[in-house]
């Protein structure tokens, strides 16, 4: 953990004391507001899974403010996406690319502008990105478009504390001095931060290479696939920092409540026991829903004056039991609610333990050598 902390090359667990990142954040947010009921997010990866999770959590249906992402090159999703828009007069687009030439994202504002020429509707738009010449930073300094910075020592994965996700927090009306303050208390928090990176360090010392984390809230889907590109893109390393073949880590997988005990769960359990399973229960969530009065089914009697909330956590429970009796390494966490100040611990403290074991692995968890064969193969097929 202190390895961490020692690299002052590092910005992600410095973020939450940056003033100016934080003011800056709300002095835009308000501006958008003022012109903006819809905000659209385009980027890839780390650009969009973190604020994706979070609006998935915290986006109010009857808010007047709402959010979409454009995270996929899929050209059937991306009209229906222009349908979505109630108003595009009232839209701000958010274009989101650390290093600022992201293909995805430069292709999707090519067509987003093409759809806006010639148009009597109102084009609003922003830019978050590295504080440096790009593609992306030069046409928003060309055309006088607002642009936001990821601080160069903070890594696109684990920017979800910058404007990445601040921005459209803000843009929902949530404080985010909230997500700030949580961030700040995960970082104190040294001991459950050790605590995780040894648990999951032993998994690797005892071979098994599936890290399985299952959220018991349908609303953590997004959320776990963030968590999945902060641990495969960070930890899933070739070599080590000395150019020798690196330490093996797992790779992550991720589930959703008892719907996917209706999936996976049979090849968890008589599968290989080559997994790690983490099960993670929500208070809120275990206490919501309305109570059966009484059961029109026979045999459910067990079930009168219960609610889902309970159904949960009888499922969360019962499933951690079966997996400890096939002797499958299990870690049971209860997470006491959702709310802003507690995703913001939750995700600083995620990124802590991935640095962690980063660490601990003496490999980079910082770059993604793996990813670029394939985004340049990509550029030659396309050019050919």
């Amino acid at each position: 953990m202190e390895q961490v902390f020692n690299r002052k090359d590092l910005g992600f667990f410095q973020v939450p004391e940056r003033d100016h990142l934080w003011k800056q954040v709300k002095e835009e947010a308000k501006k958008i507001r003022s012109v903006a009921d819809e905000m659209v997010v385009v980027g890839v990866g780390g650009s969009s899974l973190g604020p994706k999770a979070l609006a998935d959590l915290l986006m109010q249906p009857e808010s007047n403010y709402k959010i979409y992402f454009c995270d996929n090159v899929d050209a059937l999703v991306f009209e229906k996406l222009f349908k979505q828009i109630k108003n595009k007069s009232r839209t701000v687009w958010l274009f989101v690319s650390k290093s600022g030439s992201t293909i995805e994202t430069l292709v999707a504002a090519d067509l987003i502008l093409q759809h806006y020429s010639g148009s009597s509707d109102s084009f609003h738009s922003m830019v978050i990105s590295e504080n440096k010449k790009s593609p992306l930073t030069e046409w928003a300094k060309n055309i006088k478009i607002p642009c936001l910075e990821i601080p160069l020592d903070v890594g696109g994965r684990f920017s979800v504390l910058t404007a990445v996700g601040m921005l459209p927090m803000a843009f929902l009306g949530i404080d985010t001095a909230d997500f700030r303050a949580g961030a700040r208390a995960a970082l104190e928090n040294k001991d459950l931060v050790t605590q995780l990176i040894s648990h999951y360090h032993q998994s690797f010392e005892r071979q098994e290479w599936i890290s399985f984390f299952w959220f018991y809230c349908s609303q953590y889907e997004n959320f776990g696939r963030w968590l999945q590109q902060l641990w495969a893109e960070s930890l899933g390393k070739s070599t080590n920092r000395l150019g020798r073949t690196a330490s093996r880590a797992s790779t992550p997988m991720t589930a959703i409540g008892s719907s996917d005990q209706h999936s996976v769960f049979q090849q968890l359990m008589e599968g290989p026991k080559d997994k790690f399973i983490s099960i993670f229960r929500f208070e809120d969530v275990e206490a919501a829903g309305d109570k059966v009065r009484r059961s029109v089914y026979g045999g459910q009697s067990f079930f009168d004056g219960r609610s889902m909330g309970d159904l949960i956590a009888a499922q969360a429970q019962g499933t951690s039991r079966a997996l400890t009796q096939q002797k499958i390494s299990t870690l049971n966490l209860m997470v006491k609610d959702r709310s802003p100040q507690s995703l913001g611990f939750q995700m600083m403290c995620w990124q802590l333990v991935v640095a962690g074991l980063g660490e601990l692995l003496q490999i980079n968890a910082f770059d993604q050598p793996g990813v670029e064969l394939g985004k340049r193969l990509a550029i030659e097929i396309l050019q050919s």
